[in-house]
């Protein structure tokens, strides 16, 4: 009922605001206007090495990493989307030892930074071999 009541004010003001423009002697057209409503999507778990890594994990380790990263501040989730630069892996595994740390037991925490460590390793070889070609 109270959007019917709403619908009705805008279709007054309308009218009403058509019929001053009119008087004033300018051409009124009315024309449809739909808002399309807009997905902001943030930086994902899978957009990061680091996720792509632990989705081959144990099941436990992967959900307890993921719970981290969606506690994340938006400015670490989008850093940690790019492979990290030369000279900034450890600052990268600095922040995974703190985050991981308090969250997880030892036995997810080792896995987790084990499989974190390989990855960046991979990298750092995936650098060299394309830099010597």
């Amino acid at each position: 009922m109270m959007g019917m009541i709403k619908d009705a004010k805008v279709a007054a003001k309308v009218f009403t605001d058509m019929r001053g423009a009119r008087a004033e002697g300018k051409t009124v057209r009315p024309k449809m206007v739909m808002q399309i409503p807009m997905i902001k999507s943030g930086p994902a778990f899978y957009d990061t090495p680091e996720g792509c890594m632990l989705t081959h994990m144990d099941k436990a380790v992967h959900d307890a990493v993921w719970k981290v990263f969606k506690e994340l501040s938006y400015e670490d989730k989008w850093v940690l989307c790019f492979s990290p630069e030369d000279g900034r892996f450890l600052v990268r595994v600095q922040l995974w030892e703190r985050e991981l740390g308090l969250a997880l037991p030892s036995r997810q925490y080792h896995k987790a930074m084990g499989a974190i460590l390989h990855k960046y390793v991979r990298i750092k070889l995936a650098r060299v071999a394309k830099a010597g070609t």
